[in-house]
């Protein structure tokens, strides 16, 4: 599902690209900051693939 900024009268689909923009930043934040701690490498695992899913997912919301 795309949306179409020119026409997001009620400006839904506005606030949708910005969360998802945010989870993305701060997916990656976490990313990085769990892979730099002394965390269980499935830990780290888990993290990275969580932050990858949350990519693909704002992907498709463009």
């Amino acid at each position: 599902m795309r949306y179409d900024e020119g026409n997001d009268e009620d400006g839904i689909g506005s606030e949708i690209q910005e969360l998802a923009s945010e989870l993305q930043n701060d997916a990656e934040r976490l990313n990085i900051a769990t892979d730099k701690s002394d965390a269980p490498d499935e830990i780290k695992q888990m993290v990275a693939a969580l932050a990858d899913k949350i990519d693909g997912l704002v992907s498709l919301l463009r």
